[in-house]
Order: structure tokens, then C-alpha cells, then sequence
């Protein structure tokens, strides 16, 4: 006899739960509940960057095609993305959550436990995961060490700026890698704990490597966030490589960048994960200032106009903290991008011209006006974050 279930509780407990059940049924959207809010190619009819999620997808599991239209929520996207009635989606999504099956339809017998993938279960996920790993430090862990030997920035440089090391960094020997919701191999793995705001643990950021270190593992995408622990979210937070120093609070876009600007100014530095990360990071209450080291990329063609991602996610960044009442500089490298190089980060001015070419007195510095709180007087205050960078 068919199954029949109850689309009103269903629907309820796939409330908060539809990223992890998009992950898992339509992993071709993969990189947009990633970064929700950010465009990619349609997962339909293709293209360049037409198709986006929700901000809120974790709660409606919705999103849009600038060309197919808007699927307001989990159940109308997966209907469009598989071409699924309701009742083949509400079946699909009701059987990987284990729940809403009217028992009158079935046949008379004890049923079956629930079977939810373990990627369902992000809490699980994730405590599994840092559990099974080991400290960068380790004996075990030769392959993490050689990477960052082989980006020029060995851990004898940095590390040491980080009071527990261990409770942020670590390294995962024999890492799953899915792509598509196909198991594509292990590999061993970077570790970073993602922090929020209030310095609550939300998420893992895991870099695939090279079974020897020697740069990151031959996949498609070999930096990769978890799914967040559940109720939480990623937007906002970020890699914290040492404490506040001082009231002031620095970042870059990856944790390799971060490292190097950390062995050349020898301050703390977080790794704020990726452009997009760093236009909605919150820092914690107590940092009245915020440096953000943007990378210097060539200008993309996107939505119809030329913009620079790093800088212009730096910007959005840094008005919206000055908005807040916080001392906000961006520095930008000033040396030209390499020929045939998409773009300049502080890891290349590390490695390319040295640790000395590190710093302000190497960058152009940018600074938050119009429309600000506090615009004036802004001049007379470069002086003083800049003694704490």
C-alpha cells in the first residue's frame, strides 16, 4: 500500500532544516547555500550567474532564477529543480526526515526507525568531525605543516599568536569529499572553528589538501564551510587567529592571507573566509576598531557592471561598522597585479616582495566618509588604529 503523508507536519519540521535537506537533494545548489544571497549559474537552463537562495533559505528553503522565476520556498524549489509533483517532493523530503506519515495508510506492522543521513545531522557532523581530528602540531599532521611551508608561511611565524591554537586550528587526516552527493574520495583536511559575534562555535571551514601537503587537493572546490550547527548561522562570523588586541580587530579574506600579514606585522589577524563573508562580518562588542585587508582584485563584469570583489566587499564591510560607531580602515595593496594573475592578496606582497612590504606604509589605505556617523574628524584618528595594526 502507498505511503501517505501529512504535508503540514512535514512542513514543519523541515522549518530551519532546508539547507541541510537541499544539500542533500539538490547538491548541484551546493555553492549557493553556501553563501546565500550570492549568485551562480542556473541550475536549470545555465548561464552565468542567475540563480541565487534566499537569505533565509535556512528557514524557507526558497530561491530565484532572474529568468525562470521565484520558488518561494524548499518544497516549490525542488519541485522545479527535479521536475517533481508535490507529492513526489513531499515524499522525498518527508522520508529523509523521518517524519509525517499517516498511519492509517500503512500496512499494519511496527515501523521502521527513521534512517536521516548523517549529514543531516550537522550537530553530530560536526562534533564528529573536530573530534577525529588532531592538533596542526601533531606528528600526524606533516601534511598541514607542509602546506603552509609550501605557501611560504611556515607556522613558526604565526602560530604563536594564537593563545590555544589547538581550539582553532587542526587537522583532519582522512577527510570525505562529496561532490554532487557523490563520495569523492578523502583527503587530509585543514580545520578552522567559525565563530559568531557573541564567540559562540556555529560552523567548521575545511581546506582539502594534498596527500603530502603540497598544496590543496586536485577537487573542484577544496575550501568548503560545513553545514552550521542547527539555529545558527555562518553569515557574520569568522576565523579567530588570536584575541582582541587593544579594542582593535583585523581580518582578510583567507586564512593563508591572514597568516601571512600575521608573521609580517606579528598581530593577531581572522580569517574571514571569502569576499562575501567579510562584507557581513560582525565583530564582537568589545572591538571599537576594525582593519580589513582586502585583496586587490582585476574588475569582473557582474549584474551588468564592473566591480573589484574584494574591494567593493571590504567597503560594504567597513561603512556598515562606521555606521556602528567603529573606527573602520581598509588596506589594499598598492603593488600592480601579477600578468596573468586574476588578483593581488597580502600573501602574494609577502611572498613576491617580502615582509617589510606588509603594512600601511605599503598600501592605500581607504577610509569610510559619506553619510557616516562620525566622518569628521576621521583624519585625526588614522594615527592611532594604525599603531595597533
Amino acid at each position: 500500500m502507498q505511503k501517505r503523508y501529512d504535508a503540514a507536519v512535514v512542513r514543519q519540521e523541515a522549518r530551519d532544516q532546508w539547507d541541510m535537506i537541499l544539500s542533500y537533494l539538490a547538491p548541484e545548489i551546493e555553492s549557493a547555500l553556501q553563501h546565500p544571497g550570492k549568485h551562480i549559474p542556473c541550475p536549470v537552463h545555465g548561464g552565468k550567474d542567475g540563480f541565487r537562495v534566499f537569505k533565509d533559505v535556512r528557514e524557507t528553503g526558497g530561491g530565484i532564477c532572474n529568468t525562470c522565476g521565484s520558488q518561494s520556498d524548499g518544497f516549490a524549489l525542488l519541485m522545479w529543480l527535479r521536475n517533481w509533483d508535490f507529492v513526489t517532493t513531499l515524499k522525498a523530503v518527508a522520508e529523509l526526515l523521518g517524519t509525517g506519515e499517516l498511519q492509517e495508510f500503512t500496512q499494519r506492522r511496527a515501523p521502521a526507525p527513521p534512517k536521516v543521513p548523517e549529514r543531516m545531522n550537522a550537530s553530530k557532523r560536526l562534533s564528529d568531525t573536530w573530534t577525529q581530528s588532531v592538533p596542526i602540531t601533531d606528528s600526524r599532521a606533516k601534511a598541514a605543516r607542509n602546506y603552509f611551508e609550501s605557501r611560504g608561511i611556515p607556522l613558526e611565524g604565526w602560530l604563536h599568536l594564537i593563545p590555544n591554537p589547538d581550539a582553532v586550528i587542526r587537522f583532519h587526516p582522512s577527510l570525505t569529499y562529496y561532490q554532487e552527493g557523490e563520495l569523492n574520495g578523502r583527503f587530509p583536511a585543514l580545520l578552522c572553528l567559525v565563530t559568531a559575534k557573541n564567540g559562540d562555535a556555529v560552523n567548521l571551514h575545511r581546506t582539502y589538501l594534498h596527500p603530502e601537503g603540497h598544496g590543496k587537493a586536485p577537487v573542484s572546490a577544496p575550501k568548503k564551510l560545513m553545514t552550521p550547527l542547527p539555529g545558527k548561522s555562518t553569515s557574520g562570523a569568522a576565523i579567530r587567529l588570536g584575541p582582541v588586541v587593544n579594542g582593535v580587530v583585523q581580518g582578510a579574506e583567507g586564512l593563508e592571507t591572514a597568516a601571512a600579514i600575521m608573521t609580517a606585522r606579528q598581530k593577531p589577524v581572522w580569517g574571514l573566509i571569502s569576499d562575501t563573508m567579510m562584507a557581513a562580518f560582525e565583530p564582537p562588542d568589545e572591538a571599537h576598531s576594525v582593519v580589513l585587508w582586502a585583496d586587490k582584485d582585476r574588475p569582473q563584469m557582474i549584474h551588468g557592471k564592473l566591480v573589484c570583489p574584494g574591494i567593493e566587499s571590504a567597503q560594504k564591510a567597513a561603512l556598515r561598522l562606521h555606521e556602528q560607531g567603529r573606527r573602520t580602515r581598509i588596506v589594499l595593496p598598492q603593488h600592480p597585479i601579477p600578468e596573468e594573475a586574476k588578483s593581488l592578496d597580502w600573501l602574494d606582497v609577502f611572498n613576491l616582495y617580502g615582509a617589510e612590504q606588509v603594512g600601511p606604509a605599503r598600501s592605500v589605505v581607504q577610509i569610510p566618509a559619506h553619510g557616516s556617523k562620525q566622518s569628521s574628524g576621521l583624519l585625526s584618528r588614522v594615527a592611532s588604529i594604525w599603531r595597533a595594526v
